[in-house]
């Protein structure tokens, strides 16, 4: 789920009581960019591919119906539980290895990639045993293997990323990342208009996947002597140290992704489209947690390396930040569940709508929990996170296999009982994360600035709610008006704060504009 998030000087933007100028302690060292650099290059990449894959969002699920989409969030949902096969939780140990050990760049980045590659027919196998396993019909089947086909490839240009992110050169992993959602939404709404269904899509991000890993490898090759040749000691290296990753991302994979494989076994092709089109509609509001955490990952590292008492100060101030900024981000898709469904994809997905209200207040955990994991991570403490997980795979399911057949049978969607059990493991995998690892860094002022800004969010979602039978338009723009006075208002952000997301707001487009500059400009250097 990974899947989705772009404000630098964190330190100037949070209670100085809690959170120390953290960029003063760890300066960028030469040839590597800044945090603020890094930050509004993920940004402006994020500003693209979440533009594209709104897009798609408003257009395609409309276009094929919910049969369609149920098809094309099954074949994903499968795909992605099975990439586990292909050494999951690899990219975590590469980004923190070449931090502390840059000298090894290239053996990692070769050895992670072939070692991907060899496990292909172990994958395509699994593939297959699940398909048969699960009783799918001929259109699910081919949309499935299209789909495993996609993610198997992407999976490829994963270590390459993973290099960029430790050596501070995010504007590659943006520059990727808008590549594949641009193609795939432009591509994606075509093919929707033509008629293509779920099988054009499916192809389409397979052509897609194959394109990103060209140009990474292209990319790398201006920075490391990649020979593409690894051996034995090289892979169970890797293995050995991803072991730990890689058994938290198999369980992670496995919880990220099991509602809608339970969903597609124990209810029929639509109601996983009502799961599926506001779980993709919520997996665009995980870009500020993953613009923070994919930019601050290197820096915590660092502050590791240090001290732990240098961890906890440098981190201090994205976790407050990104806690704050949920409460409200949460209340707009609240407000906006209901008007977005209607006017957007109509009657057919009405009972996505409550699907749509519960994931959204589903992010103020998410979002926390993003920040947590990377701690865990930087501290060389992610065996806690994987028990975490593994509480999760076994919560999560059992309450699943009690709330889908409960409301398909009173509601006539499961898609309700999925996304319920979704929201009641965040939450206690959230508790559970701050009791272990964040007590000294979810703190009295980072409590209070959410209690502020949750009386704001309250207010503004009552004002909507009073308004609830004047239509669709005026509860949403009375809702959104409210938040935006009562915010301020509240103390839920600081004049400080407004000024520097306006300045962030100002690079982002600066630099997205200088991108669209010499793109149009001959030239021969693709980076």
């Amino acid at each position: 789920m990974s899947p989705g998030a772009q404000m630098s000087a964190l330190n100037e933007v949070v209670a100085p009581v809690e959170a120390p100028d953290a960029s003063a302690v760890l300066a960028p060292e030469a040839g590597r960019r800044s945090l603020k650099q890094n930050m509004a290059a993920l940004g402006a990449g994020q500003l693209f591919t979440w533009t594209m894959t709104l897009s798609w969002m408003l257009v395609v699920p409309r276009l094929l119906g919910d049969r369609e989409m149920g098809l094309i969030i099954t074949g994903m949902a499968i795909a992605n539980i099975l990439q586990l096969l292909l050494g999951a939780g690899t990219a975590n140990y590469l980004t923190r290895e070449i931090v502390v050990s840059p000298e090894r760049s290239a053996r990692l980045v070769t050895g992670a990639t072939l070692g991907r590659l060899a496990l292909f027919p172990l994958f395509a196998i699994a593939t297959f045993a699940w398909s048969r396993v699960a009783g799918y019909g001929a259109d699910e089947n081919v949309v499935l293997y299209l789909c495993s086909a996609a993610t198997a490839v992407t999976l490829l240009s994963e270590p390459i990323l993973s290099y960029f992110q430790a050596t501070e050169r995010m504007h590659y992993m943006a520059l990727g990342n808008v590549i594949n959602k641009t193609s795939q939404g432009l591509c994606g709404i075509v093919l929707a208009l033509l008629g293509f269904g779920a099988l054009g899509f499916a192809w389409c991000w397979v052509v897609t996947a194959a394109l990103v890993v060209v140009l990474a490898i292209r990319w790398v090759g201006q920075y490391l002597d990649v020979r593409w040749r690894t051996n034995w000691q090289d892979i169970r290296m890797i293995a050995r140290g991803s072991a730990i990753y890689w058994t938290g991302g198999v369980f992670f994979t496995i919880y990220a992704w099991i509602d809608t494989a339970m969903l597609s076994v124990m209810a029929s092709p639509k109601v996983v489209g009502w799961y599926g089109v506001p779980m993709r509609l919520w997996g665009t509001m995980l870009v500020i947690p993953s613009i923070f955490s994919t930019a601050w990952l290197p820096r915590m590292v660092q502050a590791h390396q240090r001290s732990n008492d240098e961890l906890i100060t440098v981190t201090r101030a994205p976790i407050q930040l990104v806690f704050v900024m949920s409460l409200p981000i949460a209340t707009l898709v609240a407000i906006g569940a209901s008007p977005v469904i209607h006017l957007v994809y109509g009657a057919g997905y009405v009972h996505a709508i409550p699907v749509l209200i519960i994931l959204g207040l589903n992010l103020i955990p998410m979002y926390l929990n993003i920040m947590l994991a990377q701690i865990c991570i930087a501290a060389k403490r992610f065996r806690t996170w994987t028990w975490l997980m593994v509480g999760a795979c076994l919560f999560n399911p059992a309450i699943n296999l009690a709330l889908i057949p409960l409301t398909q049978s009173r509601y006539g969607n499961g898609a309700i009982g999925a996304a319920v059990a979704l929201a009641l493991t965040e939450v206690a995998i959230a508790g559970a994360a701050i009791f272990i690892v964040g007590r000294r860094i979810v703190g009295r002022s980072t409590l209070t600035r959410g209690l502020r800004m949750a009386v704001a969010c309250g207010a503004a979602w009552f004002v909507s709610y009073l308004l609830r039978h004047t239509g669709l338009i005026p509860p949403m723009v009375a809702g959104c008006i409210a938040l935006a006075v009562l915010v301020p208002v509240c103390g839920g952000i600081t004049v400080q704060e407004r000024a520097q997301a306006l300045e962030e707001v100002r690079s982002i487009f600066s630099k997205v504009s200088g991108r669209l500059t010499r793109l149009r400009k001959p030239s021969g250097d693709i980076s």
